[in-house]
């Protein structure tokens, strides 16, 4: 198959999914068209007048530029205003709180608050980092270097590294470094310990200087007088208000006009629309289609379904037997089973099974849709019965009863009592052509029970079935799942197998798929059967 004659099938497979939303793009279409034709005159005077007044507001717009450029630099004023008058005001707090000192007490001073500072800064890193490094750092600061005791904890700290770094971290057991480890946080302990002793001590000497302690000099303060600079503070904060007010009030103006031009662009776009109502509902119409058709191809695509006979048999090797199209499954009630009038695609099945030299009297059904299998399976049976032939249908899958549902009856008793032995064959058979002058009789599935597959593995129980089916002209087993075609397998040897596979829904992957399995657990594919729906 060619590239484009596979795109063609994917694009028909696509129209047909698009099938059922046609009612309702129509309706959507009769909608749009009612609502454009309703709107259109009061559209077209709006867009007159709006274009008219939002021609006007334009030509009013001015420039925020200088305005911008107004509040920046006024910006700017206050922030130095600001920041002298703070500068001023901490200048005094801190000559009315602080004695007068001499140089020399000040140098001290400062040279005390340095070494605090760098000490306070070690510490406070050894207890966020608990590392060598940390209480290293820490013992060589200014303020613990000159105590006694500090370099011997370092000399131990460096002997305890190079200790641990010695040892092979693959072949070292994990205990000794945790004991080296344990042993360097001590000494980092005993550091930090000494650490805060010299920070309390120097917290007390800077206190000591900066109260005057030993110094008999009065303390004298210098006045300072933020008057001045707090007056300049406040014009300066009068000014960046007003201009900030300005620069609001020209943005509402501009956020006004852009309003109306949108207003009157979107009017006249209405305008444009309601000239014409049918064009318009046509085109929207259009758009939903297109976009809808393409995401549907994409789908497919994406996941291809079958499209025709040629791709099925090209793809497993199987041949086509027919082709059912335009055929109903009955989801629920009793189905009908008058035989179908023309050309019936399973009266050709059925004699194209039963019309060779070797005359098949048992054909198993399975597919991938057990509704699907069950309907082509009573459909098949029924062809035989129109061929006068006593007919037997037996369903192979406990637990998804789909030709009990398909004929609206209850699927126990069944075949999988029937197999155990615990009720016969004939009591769970049942005739369901009489009325219609079929001899067709119908076994549900039955009940699920644990001892099935061991009951269809015993020889006598198989024998029983198979002699109970040799009263009838043509027996149709019914496998819509692996395990009942494992079950047919068993129970008939090897019975021919019908595949039955929807047009547009069953994909190719998983066509493929259950072809090779059904090869692989020695099942004689013998053709499939393509139901159109």
């Amino acid at each position: 198959m060619s590239r484009a004659d596979w795109l063609a099938a994917r694009a028909l497979l696509a129209s047909r999914r698009l099938r059922p939303f046609v009612p309702f793009g129509l309706v959507a279409f009769a909608l749009i068209f009612v609502v454009v034709y309703a709107v259109r005159g009061p559209l077209a005077d709006r867009a007159a007048a709006t274009q008219r007044a939002a021609g006007r507001a334009v030509a009013t717009e001015r420039d925020t530029l200088p305005l911008v450029s107004a509040v920046q630099a006024a910006r700017a004023t206050l922030m130095a205003k600001d920041s002298a008058l703070r500068a001023m005001q901490f200048q005094a707090e801190a000559q009315a709180a602080a004695p007068a000192l001499s140089a020399d007490m000040q140098r001290g001073r400062d040279s005390l608050r340095a070494t605090l500072a760098q000490l306070e800064s070690a510490l406070d890193r050894a207890s966020k980092a608990p590392l060598a490094a940390s209480y290293r750092a820490l013992g060589n600061t200014r303020a613990l270097k000159p105590v006694g005791g500090v370099q011997s904890l370092l000399d131990t700290l460096d002997l305890l590294e190079r200790t641990r770094q010695a040892l092979d971290p693959v072949e070292a057991p994990q205990r000794e470094f945790a004991q080296l480890s344990q042993r360097a946080n001590a000494v980092g302990k005993s550091l930090q310990t000494l650490g805060q002793s010299r920070r309390a001590a120097l917290v007390r000497q800077i206190a000591g200087i900066e109260s005057g302690v030993g110094d008999g000099s009065h303390r004298e303060t210098l006045a300072v007088d933020t008057a001045v600079a707090r007056a300049v503070r406040d014009s300066a904060t009068l000014a960046a208000s007003n201009a900030e007010q300005r620069l609001r009030d020209a943005r509402q103006w501009h956020a006004a006009v852009r309003e109306r031009a949108d207003s009157a662009a979107r009017d006249r776009a209405a305008r444009i629309l309601g000239a014409s109502p049918f064009a318009a509902a046509l085109s929207a119409l259009m758009v939903v289609v297109v976009l809808s058709f393409t995401m549907v191809v994409i789908a497919e695509v994406r996941t291809p379904t079958i499209a025709h006979v040629r791709e099925v048999e090209r793809l497993t090797g199987v041949p086509v037997l027919t082709t059912a199209e335009r055929f109903h499954v009955p989801h629920e009630g009793r189905a009908r089973l008058q035989p179908g009038v023309g050309v019936d695609p399973f009266r050709m099945v059925y004699l194209a099974l039963t019309a060779s030299g070797t005359r098949e009297r048992t054909v198993c059904v399975t597919g991938d849709s057990a509704p699907t299998t069950a309907a082509v399976a009573a459909r098949l049976a029924v062809s035989a019965a129109a061929d006068e032939r006593a007919t037997l249908l037996v369903d192979l899958a406990p637990g998804i009863p789909a030709t009990s549902a398909y004929f609206g009856w209850r699927e126990e008793p069944g075949f999988t009592e029937a197999i155990a032995g615990v009720r016969l064959w004939r009591e769970v058979a049942r005739p369901i052509g009489a009325s219609e002058g079929l001899a067709v009789d119908v076994i549900p599935s039955g009940g699920p029970r644990q001892d099935t597959s061991d009951s269809v593995q015993n020889a006598s129980a198989r024998a029983e079935f198979t002699t109970f089916t040799a009263e009838y002209d043509f027996a149709v087993l019914v496998a819509p799942t692996p395990l009942s075609v494992r079950l047919a397998a068993l129970t008939c040897d090897g019975p021919p197998t019908i595949l039955v596979l929807r047009s547009a829904k069953t994909r190719l992957t998983s066509m493929k798929q259950l072809v090779t399995s059904l090869r692989e657990d020695g099942v004689n594919v013998y053709g499939i059967l393509l139901v159109d729906q």
